[in-house]
């Protein structure tokens, strides 16, 4: 007798996903934005005016239902101009009746002071990852939030991201059975962060884990719609105080198991990200750190195949028919009768898929705060989850 029953393959008896869709607020679903017209524009004040600032203030400069209206930053030449008013101080914006929401963009240690104090002056926040250095500071930026009834959610737009949403659907449906490993690759150019940059000052930005990590630790999370249960690290300095490379595994509830690799030490052309995803029957390569493409190989069975096929960014599909069988994997019998390999491709630029993805997370603040019953994609829970890991990673280190 098998320690598992043989499974009927994609044969739940539930409600299959449609993987043909987006399934969350996409920013040129504009369904609403039209009616309300300008007067129920919400104000944006964004803190913290780097190339950062300045790239989201043009990406939600471009919705119906929102526009930039105040930025603040203590570097009095960052100053924008247009119509959007600068502030060196924090306090002047936050007391500006004009915003409805920040957009927290400073670093890592100065999340949970700013996040506290707009949600406190009755604003709604969007935080850019991390929420928080610590697990402890995340839970208080949620207790804050429960308390002054504000929204608040956290900047992880590769959950908004259209690659991102099919990986999950696949996996989700056991297109390729079910999901056993992940491995992420990230390798960023060097002259990314100046060495006087506060990314490398742990104090500050929480370390790569913490400060970069926590993307792909919320993403693994959310495609598997699970947490992780063990984790360590391992990193080496470039120079002393200087850590530019690191590695961490993870463990999840379902002993998934996920390794991540980030480096920022090579040259700006040859920077890449693959997340590699292994599964019973097949594997999935992800490319991309803002995802655009995914590669898809295995035996599936004809749900598997008409779910693939529906995907409307496929471009290209090779199904070869099988002899029916049922395929023998971790002790789980799967029906399967094809061999496919597949390839799944925006037509859009890095940058405006990039753009697209974070008006896709105002959007859906935005609705969180019109109809308190509106589930927001990035829950605190979500980003707190993610600090909780990433902290452990840091701390824990391999044997």
């Amino acid at each position: 007798m098998l320690p598992h029953p043989p499974a009927r393959f994609l044969d739940t008896g539930q409600t299959k996903q449609d993987c043909r869709t987006r399934a969350g607020y996409m920013a040129y679903n504009k369904s609403g934005t039209e009616a309300r017209g300008m007067a129920d524009q919400k104000g944006i004040g964004i803190i913290g005016y780097g190339g950062f600032g300045e790239f989201i203030h043009k990406a939600w400069n471009r919705l119906d239902n929102a526009h930039v209206v105040a930025v603040c930053d203590e570097n009095p030449k960052r100053a924008p101009g247009g119509d959007a008013v600068f502030y060196s101080d924090d306090d002047a914006l936050l007391a500006d009746p004009r915003v409805d929401i920040v957009s927290v963009a400073t670093p890592p240690s100065t999340h949970k002071d700013l996040a506290i104090r707009a949600m406190r002056a009755g604003k709604h926040v969007l935080v850019e990852k991390p929420l928080a250095l610590s697990e402890t500071d995340a839970r208080e930026i949620k207790r804050v939030a429960d308390e002054t009834g504000r929204v608040a959610t956290v900047n992880f737009v590769l959950r908004y991201n259209r690659i991102v949403e099919i990986l999950r659907c696949i996996v989700q449906e056991e297109v390729l059975g079910k999901p056993r490993r992940c491995d992420l690759r990230n390798y960023a150019m060097q002259d990314t962060v100046p060495e006087e940059h506060w990314f490398w000052n742990p104090a500050v930005s929480g370390g790569i884990l913490l400060e970069h990590g926590v993307h792909f630790f919320d993403l693994a999370s959310f495609v598997l719609n699970t947490k992780g249960v063990d984790t360590c690290s391992m990193g080496v300095e470039r120079k002393p105080g200087m850590e530019d490379r690191v590695f961490a595994a993870i463990r999840y509830e379902d002993d998934v198991i996920g390794t991540y690799w980030h480096s920022f030490s090579r040259p700006r052309e040859l920077e890449t990200t693959t997340f590699h995803w292994a599964f019973d029957l097949g594997e999935i390569e992800m490319i991309g750190w803002i995802p655009l493409e995914l590669k898809i190989w295995g035996w599936t069975d004809k749900h598997g195949l008409d779910l693939l096929n529906s995907i409307r960014e496929l471009i290209q599909i090779n199904a070869k028919r099988m002899e029916p069988t049922k395929a023998h994997s971790s002790d789980i019998f799967y029906d399967v009768e094809y061999e496919v390999n597949a390839r799944v491709e925006l037509d859009e630029p890095k940058l405006e898929v990039y753009a697209d993805n974070l008006r896709s997370i105002m959007s859906d603040l935005i609705a969180a705060i019109d109809d308190p019953a509106h589930e927001l994609r990035v829950t605190l829970d979500d980003a707190t989850e993610a600090v909780r890991v990433a902290e452990m990673a840091t701390h824990r280190k391999c044997d």
